[in-house]
């Protein structure tokens, strides 16, 4: 979807006429053209615009990011999403499959290690990950000083808790907790990012035996975050590991059968109690 298409369907949404989109911002001639693909729009008037009428910015991004992603970029988002569905179904032979695509990719480096780690973890083959590709991953990740502003280091260190030392991993995710509750504000992609490496580094907690040292602050960010439907799930996963931290097994085992009540089966069925 273009900038332009994604404003009139927001216009159309919110029932305004293009002067009531505008509010003076820019030219009703030129707003016309811009929904029409025949001219562009600066970054300042798009945000006053959006701002004026409260569209959900992160939103509208996704709404047009396709049209702005390189095509091998595009690839492999489909192939991230394919993986997922896959993944949370526990296909095995979809995963196969999107493994196969995965490598035929010409770049796509941090991608590819990635779902390497994750198919090894579904084969319960993390084992025959050779020392010198967890180097690799290692030393990559070694290589970004500022991982923790890197959307793919982030996802990286998420996929890969299993490759890294106990030791490393605990340093990882101390530094990476003590940054984000240092900052002021993040948005809710990145809160979302950090998550998912909480919940990840759990799950090796408790289904390969981590023993690490961070599992409580790792509980303490999934509880404590905002009180909104956006991280609901979140939080009922940061509730589970907490009932198997404090030894309370029939009361995690309440908490994911709830979870499966309510749609999660398929994130949740490999979860160990």
């Amino acid at each position: 979807m273009t900038i332009g298409e994604a404003l009139k369907h927001q216009r159309i949404r919110l029932g305004l006429t293009q002067d009531e989109m505008i509010q003076g911002i820019i030219h009703k001639s030129h707003y016309s053209k811009i929904e029409r693909g025949i001219e562009g729009i600066s970054a300042e008037s798009l945000f006053k615009i959006l701002f004026a009428h409260h569209i959900d910015v992160d939103q509208f991004l996704e709404q047009i990011k396709d049209d702005f992603l390189s095509e091998e970029d595009l690839i492999e988002l489909k192939l991230e999403n394919k993986l997922k569905s896959a993944f949370n179904g526990s296909n095995k032979e979809k995963i196969e499959e999107c493994l196969q695509e995965v490598m035929k990719l010409s770049d796509s480096r941090i991608f590819k290690y990635r779902v390497v780690v994750a198919v090894a973890i579904v084969r319960n083959q993390l084992d025959r990950l050779g020392d010198e590709f967890k180097s690799t991953i290692i030393a990559e990740f070694n290589a970004k000083d500022n991982w923790v502003e890197n959307i793919d280091m982030l996802r990286l260190f998420a996929n890969c808790i299993p490759v890294f030392s106990t030791e490393q991993a605990d340093n990882y995710i101390s530094f990476l907790l003590k940054h984000y509750n240092e900052k002021v504000l993040y948005s809710e992609k990145y809160e979302d990012r950090i998550a998912s490496i909480c919940i990840n580094y759990l799950y090796c907690w408790r289904n390969y035996g981590l023993k690490g040292n961070q599992v409580k602050n790792c509980l303490d960010y999934l509880l404590n975050l905002n009180n909104t439907n956006h991280f609901l799930f979140y939080k009922a996963c940061g509730s589970f590991y907490k009932c198997l931290y404090e030894g309370n097994i029939a009361k995690a085992k309440e908490v994911k059968a709830m979870l499966i009540s309510l749609g999660y089966e398929d994130r949740v069925t490999n979860w160990k109690e």
